[in-house]
């Protein structure tokens, strides 16, 4: 994976819509950047990897400024993207997703996808696994009825903590958000725009994974 972090925004889906479908994703009112899949799991301290779940690029963006925000802001010892590279062969390795068996508390990955996850673990040596999707990157150009018209790019996504030895999904995240076009700021482009989407996306679900964990840095 490079160094840098950056979407280039070389194709994203056009939407085109009336007025009243800007803010916060929410088709069918679920906003969970983390929760626990069992009100009893017990977090432990330890060791974590945040893996890409595809190798499309906002995923793999996600998953960079993902590391960013625990590396610096949690308890957890978070490995490097690169040094994920570097132990697992051909990452990013896609984990296919399935339609989950309770939708409230989803396991988004296939069954059959989580040999490849052991695999990953097993080369890593990882107390946790964070997987993470990216969907539904869109670019919509939404007009009132006054015939004005704004540009929003939003983003769904997706993701599971698995937990070693137990080789268990104790974690998920299900949450969609948006951003307006940046207007009129010298130097802004639309890859930008979608940059800071996925980086706000990457805090909010750091956040909430710290407050899950209980694992966020005492401040100095």
């Amino acid at each position: 994976m490079k160094k840098t972090v950056g979407f280039r925004a070389s194709c994203i889906k056009i939407v085109f819509t009336a007025v009243g479908i800007l803010g916060i994703l929410a088709g069918c009112g679920v906003h969970k950047p983390f929760a626990p899949l069992d009100d009893n799991v017990q977090f432990k301290t330890g060791s974590l990897a945040v893996i890409s779940g595809d190798s499309s690029e906002p995923t793999m963006v996600l998953t960079q400024f993902l590391t960013q925000e625990l590396k610096q802001r949690s308890s957890y010892r978070v490995i490097g993207q690169e040094e994920i590279a570097r132990r697992v062969s051909k990452y990013p390795v896609t984990i296919k997703r399935a339609t989950p068996e309770r939708e409230e508390k989803p396991v988004w990955f296939a069954k059959e996808e989580k040999s490849k996850l052991d695999a990953m673990r097993a080369q890593l040596k990882a107390d946790y696994l964070l997987v993470v999707w990216t969907a539904n990157l869109r670019k919509r150009i939404v007009t009132s009825q006054q015939g004005g018209s704004r540009v929003t790019y939003s983003a769904w996504v997706e993701g599971n903590l698995v937990e070693y030895p137990k080789s268990k999904a104790v974690g998920y995240s299900d949450f969609g958000n948006s951003k307006d076009q940046s207007c009129c700021l010298f130097g802004k482009s639309e890859g930008d725009d979608i940059n800071e989407l996925l980086k706000y996306s990457a805090k909010e679900m750091a956040d909430e994974f710290m407050t899950a964990t209980k694992s966020e840095k005492p401040a100095k």
